[in-house]
């Protein structure tokens, strides 16, 4: 016969099973998070601001994230396999530099644009070479890179911007329409298909997953892991290429120091549409969700009058409110899980 002891009953009382919440944790996804909060955001600026909702001001919001947006799917499938590209903003003015300088030389407008994406995927390469191949922390070799292709940039246009002027091609590519939809925002909405397409349906997909798990269990299984950290930033250095034809197109010039600190911007929509730094969970649903999030409260801030200094303190203590309101989710999610 077992006899209880004021111990054996405390320990019963503190066990597991003993500390299970009565009732069921009610827990978002950060898609969820991120849509009450736009929605919030929505209804707080339309209230204040008559011109806010206008089909103009949202499709203008659309226009600005397109660079963001694209730049963010790269970065995206980066930070899934546990890293991430801190040069991003650096090689956007690096490409637009070198189209427009191959722009004002005579060089046909499509080659412009084909040489622009190879030299992107070469900047990525560099950095996919040194990072995966070389096992280098993607933090020192990012910021390396950061430091050293904007310095190519200046070099390079002498850090004056260069004209590109009324060149048909690249104004239908950054600030045209195809009927009601803007082509910047076509280009950026098929970049995000094919990147969930990616991700979700192919084995490249499941292989950058996999790579962010556990890179040695990746190993035992027979994926070539260096391939895949490779192919996340070529494709990094691809997108961000693409991005800088569009935003040369938009602004009729390329800029060296253009897509300054957009790389923080990037990296934090990211991390707040719920991929995780250390790779492996994540997706590009809650990545776009908190680029228009960020797009609605930039858009916002400006109509209201808010001075762009503000709108830096302003933007980071949501962002950081935002991050912290994941965090408590994701903790109440583990303890519902106990």
């Amino acid at each position: 016969m077992a006899i209880s002891t004021p111990q054996t009953t405390n320990s019963a009382k503190n066990s597991p099973a003993a500390q299970k919440p009565a009732a069921k944790i009610v827990s978002f996804s950060p898609k969820v998070t991120l849509s009450i909060v736009l929605v919030l955001l929505t209804i707080f600026f339309a209230s204040f601001q008559p011109d806010f909702l206008t089909v103009e001001n949202f499709v203008n919001i659309l226009r600005l994230q397109t660079v963001p947006l694209i730049l963010a799917v790269g970065m995206t499938m980066v930070v899934l396999t546990g890293g991430a590209d801190l040069s991003i903003g650096s090689s956007l003015a690096l490409s637009g530099i070198l189209a427009g300088t191959m722009y004002l030389a005579g060089v046909p407008a499509v080659a412009v644009i084909a040489i622009t994406l190879v030299a992107g995927m070469v900047l990525g390469l560099l950095n996919g070479m040194l990072v995966g191949v070389l096992g280098m922390s993607f933090f020192v070799v990012t910021l390396g890179t950061l430091s050293g292709y904007r310095s190519l940039a200046l070099v390079a246009s002498e850090g004056k911007s260069i004209q590109t002027g009324d060149a048909p091609l690249f104004l239908q590519i950054g600030d045209g329409s195809l009927g009601p939809v803007p082509i910047p925002v076509l280009i950026a909405a098929i970049v995000v298909a094919l990147g969930y397409f990616v991700l979700a349906h192919t084995s490249w997909g499941r292989k950058i997953y996999a790579v962010g798990s556990s890179r040695e269990a990746a190993r035992l299984a027979g994926i070539r892991v260096q391939r895949v950290l490779l192919s996340v930033y070529v494709t990094s250095g691809l997108l961000a290429a693409l991005a800088s034809i569009i935003q040369m197109g938009r602004l009729t010039s390329a800029s060296p120091v253009v897509g300054t600190g957009i790389e923080l911007q990037v990296i934090a929509a990211v991390l707040l549409g719920g991929t995780i730094m250390s790779g492996g969970s994540g997706g590009l649903g809650g990545t776009v969700m908190a680029v228009l999030m960020m797009g609605v409260l930039q858009n916002g801030l400006t109509l209201s009058g808010v001075p762009d200094f503000w709108q830096g303190a302003i933007t980071g203590t949501i962002l950081i409110v935002a991050v912290y309101m994941d965090h408590v989710q994701r903790r109440r999610r583990g303890l519902g899980a106990v």
